[in-house]
């Protein structure tokens, strides 16, 4: 009795399943770690409150100018509370404030500010703070004096109070208007220390999001391996499911009869697939990448529309072909990748190239494509490949070969050899010379796929240029050859 398919079964709606929910979690917002935003607000409360607290701003806070304290241009209370902060350190109490606001418009602004001066607490509060205030000697002295004559000093209160209120009337315009320039450029200066604030707390939020943009975008190459992963494992399966079946369609003679190399075949076939899904990147990539040959196909349809493929794997270039107008046929020696084409729809044999060029009447192609088999073979066979291939081809008629670029240090000696079936990387001056010398006219090498820019070396030098040449230039060549029509057959 044959055994069930029902573990395979489950084991491919799990995989459907985690394929299905990985998008999910990649945006799941309980697993991404929340980008705290740029604290604006709260840097424009803060900064209110300090300008609240420190009162009118000053150009120099340790050495205020005698016009910055007399604040012409401001109202009385806040004249007052103006000098309470500056003088004394302190928020006026309200028996100060009231007593000042009251004693103001007789003694005026600069009897005011020179009173306070020479007080005990306001000379305390500028030693500790290490303030110095620059006043008129003019107006400082007669205050001085006062306070030094006691009781008998009430009657020259009047006449000092006078000097300063006249001192004070005669320079009213003049101090105004000093008093708005200094208070303009002190408020210049504030902002700028304000400026300065904002702009190093945004650096630090930049780098905080350059840190968790760097963490999502390791976050997402994970989800992308891990889908490459899954998707190698399903098509290892798939063909192993379908390697299975052919087995039990057999008589139970002849299953029993199965050579072990066909089996071990199978078993490499299924590996190389899973090999493709896991390296060569996903079908979309390869179609985008595909496209750049549209070039030649538009040259080529003067050649017919019939197109031989080898090494057609599964079947991108075949799908672009079918969409240009062609009649492609696809030749693979993997009868899991043979499978997948004839699934799709395409004409696809389970052949090796050079047969297959050998079967093709002469002049009958115009399109042979062969994408990264080149490197696959032995020379003996390339060179037969090249030149059945010519025989093959119409007048008119394209060879496309795409193969790891070697020109690329990185390519050449590492990432070439991941494929354990390749043998040895080919160079663009050996191909063009092997096409040339099969008679192929208008030979071209068009290369692709450098690295990105965030892997060169950063610099404009030739130096640095030279070394990103080697090693994060083009991946990929092609080497491009038309057949030329015989000119005995033009003249025919």
């Amino acid at each position: 009795m044959p055994p069930s398919f029902d573990d395979i079964d489950r084991l491919l709606a799990r995989l459907k399943q985690e394929a299905r929910e990985l998008p999910e979690a990649g945006n799941d917002a309980s697993t991404v770690q929340a980008v705290p935003m740029f604290r604006h607000q709260r840097l424009i409360d803060e900064l209110k409150a300090a300008r609240e607290c420190q009162g009118l701003p000053l150009v120099d806070a340790r050495r205020p100018q005698f016009v910055e304290l007399l604040a012409m241009d401001q109202g009385a209370e806040s004249f007052v509370r103006h000098l309470y902060r500056r003088l004394l350190g302190r928020e006026p109490d309200p028996e100060g404030m009231a007593g000042y606001l009251r004693r103001l418009p007789r003694v005026g602004r600069a009897f005011t500010v020179a009173n306070m001066l020479i007080s005990d607490e306001s000379r305390r509060f500028r030693e500790q703070a290490g303030i110095r205030v620059d006043v008129p000697a003019g107006l400082l002295v007669p205050v001085k004096r006062l306070q030094r004559t006691g009781k008998a000093g009430k009657v020259l209160l009047l006449p000092v109070m006078g000097v300063c209120r006249l001192w004070e009337i005669a320079w009213r315009s003049r101090l105004r208007l000093e008093a708005r320039s200094l208070r303009t450029e002190a408020r210049m200066h504030q902002l700028h220390d304000q400026m300065t604030t904002v702009l190093g707390d945004v650096d630090g939020q930049l780098g905080r999001l350059d840190h968790f943009l760097g963490e999502q975008q390791g976050a997402a190459r994970d989800v992308q391996r891990l889908r490459d992963e899954q998707a190698a494992l399903w098509s290892a399966i798939q063909h192993q499911r379908r390697a299975y079946e052919r087995t039990l369609e057999l008589p139970p003679v002849e299953r029993g009869s199965i050579e072990p190399a066909n089996v071990h075949q199978d078993l490499l076939d299924a590996y190389y697939v899973a090999f493709e899904d896991a390296c060569r990147g996903s079908e979309a990539q390869i179609r985008a990448h595909l496209r750049h040959y549209l070039v030649q196909l538009d040259q080529a349809r003067q050649a017919g529309t019939a197109a031989l493929d080898l090494g057609c794997g599964r079947g991108e270039w075949l799908s672009l072909l079918v969409e240009e107008g062609f009649e492609p046929t696809g030749i693979d020696l993997n009868i899991a990748m043979v499978e997948h084409c004839r699934e799709a729809g395409f004409a696809c044999h389970h052949q090796d190239a050079v047969s297959a060029l050998r079967e093709a009447p002469d002049n009958s192609q115009a399109v042979i494509s062969g994408f990264h088999i080149a490197e696959h073979l032995p020379f003996d066979v390339l060179y037969a490949l090249i030149d059945e291939a010519h025989r093959a081809l119409a007048p008119g008629g394209v060879l496309i070969l795409e193969t790891p670029n070697p020109e690329n240090l990185l390519v050449g000696s590492h990432t070439f050899y991941h494929d354990p079936t390749h043998r040895n990387p080919l160079t663009p001056t050996s191909m063009t010379f092997l096409l040339t010398y099969h008679g192929y006219g208008d030979v071209q090498v068009r290369r692709f796929n450098p690295y990105p820019e965030e892997a060169q070396v950063p610099g404009d030098d030739p130096l640095t240029e030279r070394v990103n040449g080697h090693l994060c230039g083009p991946q990929d060549f092609a080497i491009i050859g038309t057949k030329v029509a015989d000119r005995t057959e033009e003249a025919a």
